[in-house]
């Protein structure tokens, strides 16, 4: 986890985001050129399950809960997820469906970046592309741990 700052640019925090450090220069700077900023109050939903995915997010500031609804009705906590952290990564694998709700802990401001956008500019440079997507998975592998554990947390209750 890299220190946080105060830099709450899109570059800065897409530099930042260690997911992404295997694209290069010039790929940083076209996703910068490509998203925006996006304000959250707390309490407010980023994204909702099984919505359809069209965008991926990194945390600028503040921290996200990402929770999970079984179909027992119960909200099973994933993850949190702070400062140059990414959420959304649904977007970037089929069915492009977000399989949980993204939530604003406290008011967040939140980098968007087009997963279409986010592709194309992938497909320039295919092996950092591909170093990034092994990184993603190692992240969605950690993500399916800390959620097993939850929902065993869950069911034992």
């Amino acid at each position: 986890m890299r220190p946080p700052t105060a830099d709450l640019s899109v570059e800065s925090t897409l530099r930042h985001c260690e997911l992404l450090d295997p694209l290069s220069d010039g790929q940083i700077q076209e996703l910068a050129e490509r998203a925006t900023m996006l304000s959250l109050r707390e309490g407010e939903a980023l994204f909702k399950q099984n919505a359809e995915a069209h965008d991926l997010f990194i945390v600028a500031a503040g921290r996200l809960a990402i929770r999970l609804a079984t179909p027992t009705g119960h909200d099973v906590e994933v993850v949190e997820v702070g400062q140059y952290c990414l959420s959304g990564w649904s977007s970037l694998v089929a069915p492009h469906m977000y399989v949980a709700d993204a939530q604003a802990l406290e008011d967040c401001t939140v980098l968007v970046i087009p997963a279409a956008d986010a592709e194309a500019v992938f497909l320039r440079e295919p092996v950092a592309a591909y170093e990034v997507m092994k990184k993603l998975a190692g992240v969605i592998s950690l993500r399916l741990r800390e959620l097993k554990e939850e929902l065993l947390e869950v069911l034992e209750k």
